[in-house]
């Protein structure tokens, strides 16, 4: 998959490859308010599924994916009227990015958009699913988030890279990358669900 094949690539690396610069520690969510729901029994299930994972030989990144990661999805997908893709694949052919080293071609871990059926425009996230240190999602996840841009004519898009239990949020935006300040965890899936309803109702004012 070419997407994976910016995996490797430096932070500065990336800067220079996509014609960006990346900003750490920033506020993505200054706005945010907390719905006041718990989503008790998402809670529930995901602590017993992070629970059998700790203990199976079998924990990777497909297992995580489609335990943790897509249960958590489809609940904001439902929480918040959104459209949720598995492994969508996106092809941009090599004549629109001819600039870059390999091309944006692939399928995402996974991705949420305002359209509940179609994968259209527009996404408003792209997900990457990471086992081991969340830094090893970079570049496939900034790789995916300027396909993304080019491929649906967006002005931006969100960014998650995650391992199930640990959510990091990015935003891609006029050539900046910005990270959030903090981690989100899933033993406070709140704060999870309630940030993609925060990135839905973001794009929603501006349709």
């Amino acid at each position: 998959m070419s997407f994976s094949e910016y995996k490797d690539y430096k932070a500065s690396e990336l800067e220079e490859i996509f014609k960006i610069r990346i900003k750490n520690n920033e506020i993505l969510f200054n706005h945010f308010k907390p719905s006041g729901e718990s989503y008790s029994t998402l809670q529930l299930a995901v602590k017993k599924m992070s629970s059998r994972l700790r203990l199976s030989k079998f924990d990777n990144e497909a297992t995580r994916g489609s335990l943790l990661v897509s249960r958590i999805l489809w609940e904001s997908a439902a929480v918040y009227n959104l459209g949720v893709f598995f492994e969508p694949p996106v092809n941009l052919s090599s004549e629109k990015t001819p600039d870059l080293p390999h091309p944006l071609n692939g399928k995402y871990d996974g991705a949420l958009s305002l359209d509940e059926i179609d994968f259209s425009s527009p996404i408003i996230s792209v997900v990457e699913v990471k086992k081991s240190s969340l830094s090893d999602g970079l570049g496939q996840c900034i790789a995916e988030m300027y396909a993304t841009l080019k491929e649906f004519k967006q002005d931006k898009v969100y960014g998650i890279i995650t391992d199930g239990e640990v959510w990091e949020f990015l935003r891609l935006e006029n050539a900046i990358l910005s990270v959030d300040e903090n981690n989100y965890y899933i033993k406070s899936v709140a704060d999870i669900v309630d940030r993609i309803g925060y990135i839905a109702g973001i794009f929603k004012k501006g349709c």
